[in-house]
């Protein structure tokens, strides 16, 4: 009977994750976001639309970031500009036949001089290795990150110098689909930290229309480098609190009240004198 009992559990888990990566019907429309300064009464908006749940575009006053789309319908470019201005920023992506991510370039500027960084992946059964150059470096590298895989999630990853030498060291730990801490092991050995509530995450819808099947690892390996993309979105629910060893990084928290569906319908976030409200509009 206990033997029964189990292959039973152990059978409904697995329907729940299968249920839980199964692309299902409700999609994003739109996410706004209004940050208010409370002692001067200024404020900023942010605009996301979406076509089909997946991301086209976020606008503030002065800032449009356009996103495009290849035949796979995978992200295959983003344009950052000021249409007053004239500055722009341009981000290329590029996969393999598996749909690995396994180039990233990132044309802006820097001083006053149009810079290239272009990231390459290879894959080596469960290794990644990430070699990151820049045009404006005589060096063969300027960062070389080994990542190593379990179950489809970056569950580690290593820092190596200029020669080949491993200078940091740090894991990645998740609890029921959510990524739960980001500690260093070697080196740097500080503890990133995050808190999650129990209801359905929308920036996990934003990132899997994005991204596709392999959205936990190239959202891990794109995060330090586009700002719209951010760790915590891989979770299965939505973020609530971080925190970190670190003093330099401040804590911060959002509350949420939630649609019949169990998603977001908004969030609050207090940072000082800085209030955030965000909305979420669904199809």
């Amino acid at each position: 009977m206990r033997k029964q009992l189990l292959t039973l559990l152990g059978f409904v888990f697995a329907l729940c994750v299968q249920a839980q990566e199964t692309e299902i019907s409700i999609k994003l429309k739109e996410i706004t976001s209004t940050e208010t300064n409370t002692k001067t009464g200024e404020y900023i908006t942010k605009k996301y639309t979406f076509q089909n749940g997946k991301l086209m575009s976020i606008k503030t006053s002065d800032i449009i970031q356009s996103f495009f789309y290849n035949a796979n319908g995978y992200l295959d470019k983003s344009v950052r500009e000021n249409e007053m201005s004239g500055w722009k920023e341009v981000a290329f992506y590029f996969y393999d036949t598996r749909n690995n991510l396994i180039k990233y370039i990132n044309e802006y500027e820097e001083g006053g001089k149009s810079i290239t960084k272009t990231i390459t992946y290879k894959y080596e059964g469960n290794k990644i290795k990430a070699l990151t150059k820049k045009s404006n470096s005589p060096l063969k590298f300027v960062q070389w990150i080994d990542y190593t895989l379990e179950n489809g999630r970056i569950v580690n990853e290593s820092e190596r110098d200029i020669n080949e030498k491993v200078i940091s060291n740090r894991r990645i730990d998740y609890i029921e689909g959510d990524l739960i801490a980001y500690k260093g092991v070697f080196g740097d050995r500080s503890t990133d930290s995050y808190d999650y509530d129990d209801k359905f995450s929308a920036m996990r819808l934003l990132v899997q229309n994005v991204f596709g099947k392999n959205y936990k690892t190239i959202v891990t390996l794109i995060a330090p480098h586009e700002r719209e993309f951010r760790l915590e979105s891989i979770s299965y629910h939505n973020f609530l609190k971080f925190s970190s060893t670190t003093p330099s990084k401040k804590e911060y928290q959002y509350s949420y009240t939630y649609n019949d569906l169990n998603y977001p319908k908004t969030h609050i976030e207090n940072t000082g004198y800085l209030k955030t409200i965000v909305n979420y509009e669904y199809e």
